[in-house]
């Protein structure tokens, strides 16, 4: 699927191979209307998994490629923190810290501890 916006500001969604089109004002209704353009052509076009093309400006593309390169970073900074994380957890729990202690040293709620170690609350 390829979708680019006119200087109307309206959004056009085409899909190589295929005869159908859509035009609309938000990229969303565009995928929408061109899912429903597909479907005398196929069987099910709700279940074709398509690799979408959004045309941008230079400009606007490098900005959007900007923001999924830090969200990328940012999970993966998540997952190193939720690990080290555990792993404090685990080292303070063998000195037989108590858990509330554990979670304040940490600065997580106690439920947020929990999900991370499996453990359950200490009596």
């Amino acid at each position: 699927m390829t979708y680019r916006r006119g200087k109307d500001g309206w959004w056009r969604a085409s899909v190589a191979g295929f005869k159908c089109r859509s035009r609309a004002r938000t990229l969303r209704k565009a995928r929408v209307l061109l899912r429903i353009a597909l479907a005398p052509l196929v069987d099910d076009p709700y279940s074709i998994d398509f690799a979408e093309d959004v045309k941008l400006p230079g400009p606007s593309r490098r900005l959007l490629k900007r923001h999924w390169a830090a969200r990328r970073k940012a999970r993966d900074a998540a997952r190193q923190a939720r690990a080290a994380a555990r792993e404090a957890a685990e080292a303070l729990r063998a000195l037989r810290v108590q858990q509330h202690d554990v979670a304040d040293l940490l600065g997580l709620s106690l439920a947020r501890l929990q999900q991370l170690t499996g453990e359950e609350q200490d009596a």
